[in-house]
C-alpha cells in the first residue's frame, strides 16, 4: 500500500515536471513534492544539481529536492560498519580441511614396543607430534561466516552511505543514462576529470541494461562500472570515489527506502496452517493407487 502511494507520487510528479518544462521551454526548474516530508521547522531540505552527460562540461538543468529520511539522516558509522563487515564476510567459505590422525593414510602399526626402549609411548606414526602425522585441532572446512542482517540495519546502513556521498559532494543526479550519443573513452575519461569525479565512478539507473555511449565506454574502462537500482549496497557506494544516479534511479531509490522505512508489518507474509488446511487435505484426492492409497 506505501508502495502505491509512493509510486503514484512520483508519476503525478513526473507528469507535473513534463508539463512545467513544456510550458516553460528550456526551464531548469527540477523541484518536487516529497512524500512524508518532516514537518519540522528545524530540518533542511537537502538538494542536488542535475546536469547532463552529452557535453564534456557539467551543464546544470536545475536543483531538485532530496528527501532528508535519507540524504539528511544520521551518520551512524557504526551502522556503517556493520553492513560492511556483514558484505565482506557472509559470502566466504573456508574449504580447507586438514586431517586427523584418524583420516592420514598409513600409521596403523604401532612404531615401537611401549616400554623398555627409552623413547616415548606412540601408537601410530601419524599421531600429531610426527612431522607427517595428523592434525589435532586443525581447520575443518568448510566453514561459513553466513549470517544476515536486520532488514532496519541494512536499510538505515544505504541512509547513512547516501548520506555522506551527498554530504562529500560525491554524489551527482543526471537527467538520463540510456542512449547517450558519446561512446569514446577519451570523452569520458576527460568528462570525469572536468567534473573531478576521481579515480572510479560508479552509474546507477534503474534499468538492468545499459545502452549507448555509456556501455562502450564502461567496456573499454574498467573504473566506470554501471548498476541497476535494486543492486545498490553500502561497500559499492563506499567503494566507488563518485556515484552518479539518473533521475529514474532517485526517485526508485527513494520510493524503495521510504516504503521499508514506513511499512508498518514485515514484508514475509505470515501463513496460518487454517488458512490453508482444506487445500492441503485435498491434496490427494485426484491420486487413486490400488495398493498404496494416498495418507495425507
Amino acid at each position: 500500500m506505501l508502495s502505491r502511494q509512493i509510486r503514484h507520487l512520483l508519476i503525478s510528479n513526473r507528469a507535473l515536471s513534463t508539463a512545467t518544462s513544456s510550458t516553460s521551454g528550456s526551464s531548469s526548474d527540477t523541484q518536487r513534492p516529497l512524500w512524508r516530508k518532516p514537518e519540522s521547522p528545524f530540518v533542511q531540505i537537502p538538494q542536488a544539481w542535475v546536469s547532463s552527460l552529452e557535453t564534456i562540461e557539467d551543464q546544470k538543468q536545475g536543483l531538485v529536492d532530496l528527501h532528508p529520511d535519507i540524504f539528511r539522516t544520521s551518520p551512524r558509522i557504526d551502522i556503517l560498519h556493520r553492513n560492511l563487515t556483514w558484505q565482506s564476510v557472509y559470502r566466504n567459505v573456508q574449504m580447507t580441511k586438514m586431517l586427523t590422525k584418524a583420516e592420514m593414510p598409513g600409521g596403523g602399526r604401532k612404531p615401537w614396543p611401549q616400554k623398555k626402549t627409552g623413547r616415548a609411548h606412540v601408537g601410530s606414526i601419524r599421531a600429531p607430534q610426527f612431522i607427517r602425522g595428523g592434525f589435532a585441532n586443525g581447520v575443518r572446512g568448510p566453514r561459513t561466516w553466513f549470517y544476515m542482517l536486520p532488514d532496519a540495519v541494512r536499510i538505515q546502513g544505504l541512509c547513512v552511505a547516501l548520506t555522506l556521498k551527498h554530504t562529500q559532494d560525491d554524489l551527482h543526479i543526471v537527467d538520463n543514462l540510456q542512449n547517450l550519443q558519446n561512446g569514446d573513452p577519451k570523452f569520458w575519461i576527460d568528462l570525469c576529470e572536468a567534473r573531478n569525479y576521481g579515480y572510479s565512478v560508479l552509474f546507477v539507473d534503474d534499468a538492468d541494461t545499459v545502452s549507448g555511449g555509456l556501455a562502450e565506454a564502461q567496456q573499454a574502462l574498467p573504473w566506470l562500472n554501471v548498476m541497476p537500482v535494486y543492486g545498490l549496497n553500502c561497500f559499492s557506494l563506499i567503494k566507488y570515489d563518485t556515484v552518479v544516479l539518473s533521475r529514474n534511479a532517485l526517485d526508485r531509490i527513494e520510493e524503495r527506502l521510504l516504503g521499508h522505512i514506513h511499512r508498518a508489518g514485515p514484508m514475509n507474509k505470515k501463513y496460518r496452517y487454517m488458512d490453508y488446511k482444506e487445500k492441503i487435505l485435498q491434496e490427494a484426492e485426484a491420486e487413486e493407487h490400488p495398493h498404496m492409497p494416498p495418507v495425507v
